[in-house]
């Protein structure tokens, strides 16, 4: 589904991503609106449900997981359904998406060292369904975090 935002609510919503706890005052000054005008867009776009929540980053090492990577999968055709409830079950699997291309889904692992992460990929390459997996570690983000 296309979601059509006027220009004023895609500039609060760029301004909300990049820092949730933004002041209204601070964001109307930004887009150059009112603060009640400002507080009724942010308003209809929770009750939209294109905005669905605020979250925190955490900056601090003892709250970052050391250890990130991609998982990707090919599964079983008529397998993939169940292979994906059991995929989604482990917790050191952060994300899921599905795919074209030459595989099927692809897993996105984070874990606080190599022996949980090696622990992580292992559970997952029993799961039945899964033919084949391809694992890359991330090295470094060159964008946010």
């Amino acid at each position: 589904m296309l979601i059509d935002l006027s220009p004023l609510e895609n500039h609060i919503i760029q301004l909300l991503k990049k820092n949730a706890r933004l002041p209204i005052n601070s964001i109307a000054a930004s887009v150059g609106a009112s603060r009640l005008t400002v507080q009724k867009k942010i308003q209809k776009l929770e009750q939209a449900g294109h905005i669905t929540g605020y979250t925190v980053k955490l900056k601090t090492d003892s709250f970052k997981h050391k250890v990130k990577g991609w998982m990707t999968i090919n599964t079983t055709a008529n397998k993939e359904e169940a292979a994906i409830k059991s995929i989604v079950q482990i917790a050191e699997v952060t994300a899921l998406y599905t795919t074209n291309g030459k595989w099927d889904l692809a897993a996105e692992i984070t874990a606080l060292n190599l022996e949980e992460f090696d622990r992580a990929v292992s559970r997952l390459r029993t799961i039945p369904g899964i033919e084949h997996t391809e694992t890359n570690l991330l090295l470094s983000s060159r964008i946010g975090e």
